[in-house]
């Protein structure tokens, strides 16, 4: 076995069947590990990612870690570093991970970990990590504990109510009806209700984004996810994280990997929400939704995701996917815990190994000398 290291946008092209195959093999895989998912991502930085590619002794690929190198000033020290962030999520991922063919799965994250620890770095960020917690411990393990640490990352928002590590999901039987009959009499009854009165109200529609209204669309989800998210994350913050999601969504509904659907009322968008679609894995991820908290006298959000179970189910899909976050709603309906990890690795000198910078950290100095 030995591992390459990726760093241009055509080699990543010429593995693609094999990394597709790999993720075929990974039970474990997600679509924010697809060749689809992150070609896309690398496409847009073209100069700072690094994808490393385990391949065994048949020249078949085994292992895939995404990854973006970096640079930042720190100033107490006064100096530059380096970071290794995961790859995806820096552009909106909600899962990050290690793509693993499950017999070679210990050797893999090892030789991932060995090679990266002779690489310049001050930390390396593995938050959002779905998978299992072994191939995370096998790629820690590499590092040396002489000159480096490791510490989990604890992700709560809402003031500490809402745990972004715990990913509740729903697995979907084959009609709609199915899936209410598995819900609480409450949740079934004002999903039925909710459903009956979008199908029945003529003021109501909901349209799902096409090629003609991709731009249209996306900026009705982003206006809507800012008008909600101003006031808490601040303006500047929720304007900066809506303009990053616009590039993200565009790239996704044009490679058919993401579903948008906008709820109208009289012809005004009221509601709006994005999924990831892996058709490989017959899953649906949701994404991010706004509405505008000005209707009162409906429930959009609930609405629109009724809609969205019903359109999976419809299209064959077996799994919901609500990802990051155990708000009560996702329970409401059918929602299933699963957990996912964060865990840091940093230098105890705080500053880069080896004492110099990673050959990928020209395009943010550049930056930061302007």
């Amino acid at each position: 076995m030995h591992v390459e290291v990726i760093e241009t946008v055509e080699r990543l092209f010429e593995i693609e069947l094999a990394w597709d195959e790999l993720y075929a093999a990974d039970p474990h895989a997600h679509l924010y590990l697809s060749s689809d998912f992150l070609c896309a991502v690398a496409i847009r930085v073209p100069h700072k990612f690094r994808i490393l590619a385990a391949w065994s002794d048949d020249n078949r690929c085994i292992g895939l870690l995404p990854l973006l190198v970096r640079t930042k000033w720190i100033k107490s020290e006064g100096c530059l570093i380096n970071v290794f962030d995961m790859l995806g999520h820096v552009f909106d991922a909600d899962y990050t991970g290690i793509l693993c063919d499950p017999s070679f799965e210990d050797t893999v994250c090892k030789s991932f970990g060995n090679t990266v620890s002779q690489m310049p770095f001050a930390r390396i960020v593995l938050n959002y990590f779905s998978g299992p917690g072994t191939r995370l411990e096998a790629f820690t393990d590499a590092f040396d504990p002489q000159t480096c640490g490791s510490k989990a990352n604890e992700h709560l928002i809402n003031n500490g109510q809402t745990n972004n590590l715990i990913c509740p999901s729903v697995e979907l039987p084959d009609k709609f009806s199915k899936y209410l009959a598995g819900l609480s009499a409450n949740s079934r009854q004002k999903l039925r209700r909710l459903v009956r009165q979008l199908d029945e109200d003529p003021s109501l529609k909901v349209r799902r984004s096409r090629p003609e209204t991709f731009t249209q669309d996306v900026t009705i989800l982003s206006k809507l996810w800012y008008l909600k998210h101003a006031q808490q994350k601040g303006p500047k913050r929720a304007a900066r994280l809506a303009e990053l999601f616009k590039d993200v969504m565009m790239l996704g509904l044009a490679n058919g990997m993401v579903y948008l659907a906008i709820l109208w009322r009289d012809g005004t968008p009221i509601a709006a929400q994005a999924n990831y679609i892996d058709k490989a894995r017959r899953e649906v991820l949701f994404h991010v939704a706004g509405r505008d908290d000005s209707v009162r006298d409906l429930s959009v959000g609930l609405m629109l995701q009724a809609h969205c179970i019903r359109w999976a189910i419809a299209n064959g899909f077996t799994r919901y996917d609500f990802t990051v976050g155990n708000e009560p709603y996702k329970y409401s309906l059918g929602g299933v815990d699963r957990e996912i990890l964060s865990r840091e690795i940093y230098t105890l000198s705080g500053k880069n190994t080896r004492d110099q910078l990673d050959d990928r950290s020209r395009e943010d100095v550049l930056a930061l000398l302007r």
